[in-house]
């Protein structure tokens, strides 16, 4: 085949990628035959440090988010409802971050783990304010957390998620009956 007919097809290829109108894969695949390998490796060298880059901030973002809702749960004298208030909209925010970015390139697993975690601090920080520091509802909590691990592992298939919930539930059972 000729340059010129190999330059429209590359073209073409590369606006199919841009538009979205077939899978990145594909495209990547179709370049790296058409460009007899050239064109692939440079996009992915550039793709993988933008990758991490934004994989560094998601995790810098929620490790901020759990530092504050450690620091509203154990250092701050606000209202019950309002500390409820400010983990239960960043617990929602990490969810539907979760959510949306779950079929995007994102690395979006952080974000169920940072809402997970903060939940479980918030059941803990629950049980301490409505009940007292009452130990069966504690378990309770924590089976609902665990319950929930299984379910999002499950459903996003996160394997790290079911086996939490898995293991959670194991040790809850075991200290239940000691």
């Amino acid at each position: 085949m000729d340059d010129k007919r190999k330059q429209i097809i590359v073209n073409e290829i590369k606006m199919w990628k841009e538009t979205k109108m077939i899978p990145q894969e594909y495209c990547d695949f179709l370049l790296a035959i058409y460009t007899e390998g050239t064109e692939g490796n440079t996009r992915k060298q550039n793709g993988a440090g933008k990758s991490v880059k934004k994989q560094a901030a998601v995790s810098a973002f929620i490790l901020a988010l759990v530092a504050i809702a450690v620091f509203v749960i154990y250092f701050t004298e606000l209202h019950f409802i309002l500390q409820t208030g400010i983990l239960t909209a960043f617990v929602g925010c990490l969810l539907f971050l979760g959510i949306h970015y779950a079929n995007k390139e994102i690395f979006y697993s952080v974000f169920f783990v940072g809402a997970a975690l903060i939940l479980l601090l918030f059941s803990v920080f629950l049980n301490e304010k409505l009940f007292g520091n009452h130990r069966y509802t504690l378990y309770l909590l924590f089976f609902a957390n665990c319950g929930l691990w299984l379910a999002a592992g499950k459903a996003y298939k996160l394997l790290y998620f079911t086996l939490s919930g898995l293991l959670g539930l194991a040790i809850l059972l075991v200290s239940i009956v000691i």
